[in-house]
């Protein structure tokens, strides 16, 4: 019998490439699809999956109005975050840990950006509560079935979320300048990805060591 990976994600996209990218590289493996974990209960039926490969990312259903955030605030924001002259400024006469002031200042750049993305999201209603809800019923319906996250916009708050939600794994989703290319990259990073997701199946359902994998190399 082949091996069980259910995958849930609430993208048909994400399905998508799933579908046509990902399970056609591994014909020793049987994909099950879902855009919620009771749409999996209903899918899988009696049968145990080998592992949960769950999207992090999702629409929270209690923010009642999502909106996309107006150009014009955003464009205000953006004015006042530091710029490149702000890292460089002075920096060659700085006395001192050259190193740690230089990667300080450009942080204090991401983590402008950084903020700015998690308010958007914030706002439009998309966030971590959809994975994490997941990986709950997960770990209470199936306790020795392994799960990981499978995500393209995690950050390092979601990423302290997971690790106390004890996933056994974090991978990321390629991402492309368009579909197309996210497509392609998909397909590239399928055999590595599935050497990863074999590996984790192959230590067991009661193991609980975690791997954290990275795009391909």
């Amino acid at each position: 019998m082949k091996p069980i990976i259910c995958f849930i994600d609430d993208s048909g996209f994400e399905h998508e490439l799933v579908r046509d990218e990902i399970a056609p590289c591994a014909p020793d493996v049987e994909f099950v699809q879902a855009y919620t974990f009771d749409e999996a209960l209903d899918r899988l039926g009696h049968r145990i999956p080998d592992l949960f490969l769950l999207d992090l990312w999702g629409q929270d259903p209690e923010v009642l109005e999502p909106r996309v955030t107006p150009i014009d605030e955003l464009r205000t924001r953006v004015a006042g975050f530091p710029t490149l002259d702000h890292v460089y400024g002075g920096l060659d006469e700085f006395h001192g840990d050259l190193t740690n002031e230089y990667l300080k200042r450009l942080f204090a750049v991401v983590d402008c950006w950084r903020t700015l993305f998690e308010d958007v999201c914030d706002r439009i209603g998309q966030n971590r509560k959809y994975g994490i809800g997941n990986l709950q019923q997960a770990r209470q319906r199936y306790p020795h079935t392994p799960a990981v996250f499978y995500t393209r916009k995690s950050l390092i708050r979601d990423a302290v979320a997971m690790v106390k939600a004890g996933i056994n794994g974090l991978f990321i989703k390629p991402t492309g300048v368009n579909d197309d290319d996210t497509r392609r990259r998909t397909h590239d990073y399928a055999p590595f990805l599935l050497n990863e997701l074999r590996h984790i199946m192959a230590v067991g359902r009661s193991d609980t060591s975690s791997v954290f994998g990275q795009n391909h190399p």
